[in-house]
């Protein structure tokens, strides 16, 4: 109960951040510049990645694990498919209503719906384009299609296979050579006079090595087959240290890079060669780091002989399974439509307010916090739900 509440608390953290990103690139306050994503390359979307294919190895896994066929798990994976796109959906249509609505006033996010409405809307329903910050569903639904393949592949033990599948995708990735092929298309369809944009900003071949290499790990926990004994040797505490010592060093050195302190040129390189949409070089590797130093900190911490790892990781383990970030992971998909819909009242109605610093870390602070209706509203459906279940039962 401990570990699936320390990642619901992840994966909280991870999109409570992940809304305070987007929002205060509308709002513009001081208070959203003190987010962790300016120190050292690992942002909120590659966690919260993570952690959903690790879910879905654990929950889908253990289905699979009781009767191991495509056909036990083909249904609840689809089950969740079709919730997961009625979600996208759903936001789709009440974009393009707020667009047509509001016509000349509409942000410009929402300048997609404007300039074609019908093909807009069309693909992305299609699942190849997608607004502003919208990329994470559609991106679910092709991981999710995938998933009964990558399970079974792990049951018959062709892990290096599995592994080297990941790889492959994420170098193709790296050469960008797919989204060049649907940018010549796009330009032909628009030379056919049809508007078209492709798009999820998340280049999938990329982003799979996150999901799947979470997948991964959760389909051994459903096999109980984790064992991280290994993390007590030595060797292992002399490599936690080091990779503090990395995270600081990839952290100075984004932070160079954000403040062109080396010149603009350089910056320009470095930025050039650390593409986050197809996941470039460095953002597996400062992942991994960071992935490595939280889970050596939560099982090896609190017996380490220094008493300031001791603490770190009681406060690493306490924090995270505070409720205040639970209860947004365990919500994760109404949280995360439910922010999309307050980024875009937020891109809408900010341009007509002038506020000080203050109050737009006011509007900042009020637009987080929206986040916990979701989170509670969908808790409350839940619970009666399921009170209408025992009574039509009893």
């Amino acid at each position: 109960m401990q570990r699936l509440l320390v990642i619901d608390g992840f994966r909280g953290f991870f999109l409570l951040f992940m809304a305070v990103a987007h929002y205060d690139g509308l709002i513009g306050s001081w208070l959203g510049k003190l987010h962790h994503k300016n120190f050292g390359w690992v942002e909120d979307a590659q966690g919260f990645v993570f952690l959903s294919g690790l879910v879905v190895g654990l929950v889908y896994g253990r289905k699979y694990l009781r009767r191991p066929a495509l056909g036990a798990i083909a249904g609840p994976i689809l089950a969740r498919v079709r919730t997961i796109y009625a979600h996208q959906a759903g936001l789709v249509a009440i974009l393009l209503a707020a667009a047509l609505a509001l016509g000349p006033l509409a942000a410009p996010d929402l300048a997609p719906f404007l300039e074609a409405p019908v093909t807009f809307t069309a693909s992305s329903l299609l699942l190849v384009s997608s607004a502003s910050n919208m990329g994470i569903l559609p991106m679910y639904v092709f991981f999710l299609l995938a998933t009964p393949f990558a399970l079974r592949a792990l049951h018959r033990g062709q892990v290096a296979p599995f592994f080297a599948a990941i790889v492959l995708c994420w170098l193709a990735a790296q050469s960008n050579l797919a989204g060049m092929a649907m940018h010549q298309l796009q330009l032909a369809l628009n030379g056919q006079g049809i508007p078209a944009r492709f798009g999820l900003y998340f280049n999938l071949l990329a982003w799979q090595a996150l999901f799947f290499t979470g997948l991964y790990v959760g389909y051994r926990q459903a096999e109980g087959r984790i064992d991280l004994g290994f993390l007590h040797a030595p060797q292992w505490r002399t490599v936690f240290f080091m990779g503090l010592a990395a995270v600081a060093l990839l952290g100075l050195h984004d932070l160079m890079v954000q403040m062109r302190l080396l010149g603009t040129d350089y910056s320009t390189r470095i930025l050039i060669r650390s593409d986050r949409a197809i996941l470039g070089t460095i953002y597996p590797i400062a992942f991994a780091v960071d992935l490595f130093l939280v889970v050596w900190l939560l099982r090896v911490g609190p017996e380490d002989r220094s008493a300031w790892v001791r603490r770190a990781s009681a406060a690493v383990g306490w924090v995270f399974t505070r409720r205040w970030l639970t209860v947004l992971g365990q919500h994760s998909l109404h949280v995360f439509s439910f922010h999309i819909l307050v980024f875009y009242a937020l891109a809408t109605a900010m341009p007509m307010l002038a506020l000080d610093q203050w109050g737009r870390a006011a509007v900042l602070i009020g637009s987080v916090g929206s986040l916990y209706l979701a989170a509670w509203g969908h808790a409350w459906m839940q619970a009666r739900e399921a009170s209408g279940r025992r009574a039509a039962t009893a």
